[in-house]
């Protein structure tokens, strides 16, 4: 029985020695529920590019540049159309058939209105292309931190998966052992307890592992029911070589929300140049062309009747007309739009405030996790594998029962879970520090140049 009861030790020992160190420097996973139709292989990469070529709402958000295009192109004709007009008198009453009135008119800006208007329309173009790219800063930090969470999900089911084999092996090998009269009944129940909570833990990372599966999915517009294999790469170095004041400084040169707010501000300084201007009335010139037919009596011959003739007077003629400022100067207006223009200017420090300390608290988050995630590599899991070769040779000695083996497995599951939430934590905490200095796109061409 004694050979019995190290073979099982084997078993149980060696499969979970190679596990964690296999565990720890895998590289691709599949989620659960593998299958073995339709696949999609996705980096972190990939991850990003399926997100910003076919994510639904990062599409939405693009859309509003192409409203501030369609706004520029109507802003760049001019505002008002011709007006013609056409009178034709005498068709019903006593007016005289023959005569009309037709006219031609154009409403002219002459205090610049148009300029300003197209330029604060380019503003806003402008505007909306750092908005867009904000977005896909968002989308990008979004799906960096779902790509990482699934990734780090489904290694937790690896580890329940694993461990939860090798309770159900030394539960086999315990009935025989009872059976055998080897070890208490206790024993065993104790082997069924851990079988059992194995069992309850695979079932919950599992599910832990769909839903951050189906987040991830959901942001690169992927199927739900596609299967998806996530393909771990190099993570991109953290710009820590540069101090915290340094790192504030490139965000401030980076961040196109930044950036769109400064077009912001710059438009509504514009717009309320233009209200300004708009109290300078508009010119209206025009060409009118009437024609009329005069009825008058003449005599040829004294003492002969008068004859009735008819002439006609077409004329040709020109009309101004300029409204008097008096009573509307659109002061209520200017004042709306100036305060508009502060409060704009008011947010665009707001949001440099915010992202000090965006930029701040990121780098110091990364640090933190970066330092505990080295410590559960360098010493929690070292020291839960030197535990685990200690246990090998004392079982073999027969100086170790089963409690201090399941003890031993909890502190290794405990270790090893603990480095997988320690790597997550340094994985968001890079994507938000990337994000915070807008360095998560790299080289993505976004393709947001060009005009209407």
């Amino acid at each position: 029985m004694q050979r019995l009861f190290f073979v099982v030790a084997c078993a149980v020992l060696v499969p979970a020695l190679s596990f964690v160190q296999a565990s720890a420097q895998a590289g691709g996973v599949g989620t659960v529920g593998e299958s073995s139709g339709d696949t999609l292989s996705l980096s972190l990469g990939e991850a990003y590019q399926r997100a910003l070529s076919q994510s639904p709402a990062y599409l939405a958000d693009r859309q509003e540049l192409e409203i501030a295009r369609g706004q520029l192109a109507q802003v760049r004709v001019l505002t008002f159309n011709p007006e013609f007009e056409y009178q034709a008198p005498g068709i019903v009453g006593s007016g005289i058939l023959g005569e009309y009135q037709a006219s031609l008119s154009q409403e002219i800006e002459i205090g610049g209105q148009r300029n300003l208007r197209v330029r604060a329309a380019t503003l806003g173009v402008e505007r909306a292309q750092s908005v867009v790219q904000n977005a896909a800063r968002q989308t990008l930090a979004d799906v960096g931190q779902a790509f990482y969470t699934a990734l780090a999900a489904q290694r937790r089911v690896d580890v329940a998966r694993e461990l939860f084999a090798l309770n159900e092996q030394l539960l086999t090998a315990t009935r025989i052992q009872v059976r055998e009269g080897e070890i208490s009944t206790m024993d065993a129940n104790l082997a069924e307890i851990e079988a059992g909570r194995g069992r309850a833990r695979v079932l919950a990372t599992e599910r832990e592992a769909t839903s951050a599966r189906l987040e991830l999915q959901r942001l690169t517009n992927v199927p739900a029911d596609q299967f998806v294999r996530l393909e771990e790469s190099e993570a991109v170095a953290a710009p820590l070589a540069l101090g915290v004041d340094s790192l504030v400084q490139l965000a401030f040169s980076r961040r196109p929300d930044l950036t769109a707010q400064a077009r912001a501000t710059a438009q509504s300084e514009t717009l309320t140049r233009l209200a300004q201007k708009e109290a300078v009335p508009n010119l209206r010139f025009g060409l009118f062309l009437e024609r009329e037919e005069l009825n008058f009596l003449s005599t040829s011959t004294p003492g002969a009747p008068p004859l009735q003739s008819r002439r006609e007077s077409p004329r040709l003629g020109i009309g101004v007309s300029l409204p008097l400022p008096i009573f509307q100067r659109n002061r209520g207006l200017v004042a709306e739009r100036a305060a508009q223009a502060q409060q704009s200017q008011y947010l665009l420090q707001a949001a440099e405030q915010n992202v000090r300390v965006q930029v701040t608290d990121a780098v110091l988050a990364y640090r933190s996790a970066s330092n505990e995630a080295e410590i559960f590599e360098r010493e929690v899991l070292a020291t839960a594998r030197a535990n685990q070769e200690l246990l090998d040779i004392a079982y073999r000695a027969g100086k170790v029962g089963l409690p201090t083996i399941l003890l031993l497995r909890n502190q290794l599951l405990d270790a090893e879970l603990g480095y997988w939430d320690a790597w997550l934590a340094e994985r968001r905490a890079l994507v938000e520090l990337q994000a915070a200095t807008s360095t998560l796109d790299g080289d993505f061409d976004l393709n947001l140049t060009g005009t209407p």
